[in-house]
């Protein structure tokens, strides 16, 4: 018992700062999109992709976020247009071929949950690279603003 007091719990915290180091250096990472509605969006990407790096993700992520476009999504989106939202997307697909990953889409404003959206990968996402994952990614993105949109248009309160 002494030697797990002594030993073991140092290690244990070592090993927890680091993964608090690595999570702050991912969590700090943040772009604009939708730089073209209002003042746009801060986008967050998080998760890992099947031993990919970080960066891969990202900028699948990147090339596949949908912004509002239609008139019920521009008219709820100003409703939380300023300061500019913060979005979150964590794409989580464990290493191997074949297994089940799942996506998570959660829109925030002034710090409070908006929305969100969750779904696990398409097949196809859940054997291939990153890049696979932009139709998912896509779809989720866009199911949130239509339901955000839909939401406002029945008087829903903007943050529940």
């Amino acid at each position: 018992m002494q030697w797990m007091v002594r030993y073991g719990l140092p290690v244990l915290m070592m090993i927890s700062m680091c993964g608090c180091v690595a999570h702050a250096e991912t969590a700090a990472d943040t772009d604009d999109i939708c730089r073209n509605v209002e003042q746009g969006v801060r986008l967050h990407v998080d998760g890992a992709y099947g031993g990919y790096p970080h960066s891969v993700l990202r900028d699948a992520v990147l090339d596949s976020v949908t912004c509002p476009s239609g008139e019920g999504e521009l008219r709820a989106f100003h409703r939380i247009a300023t300061p500019p939202p913060h979005m979150r997307i964590a794409v989580t697909r464990p290493m191997g071929q074949g297994q089940q990953g799942s996506l998570s889409v959660m829109l925030f404003s002034q710090g409070r949950f908006v929305i969100g959206e969750r779904m696990s990968l398409s097949v196809f996402s859940r054997s291939q690279s990153p890049f696979s994952v932009k139709a998912d990614i896509n779809l989720a993105t866009t199911r949130l603003w239509n339901d955000f949109a839909a939401r406002i248009e029945r008087g829903g309160p903007v943050i529940p």
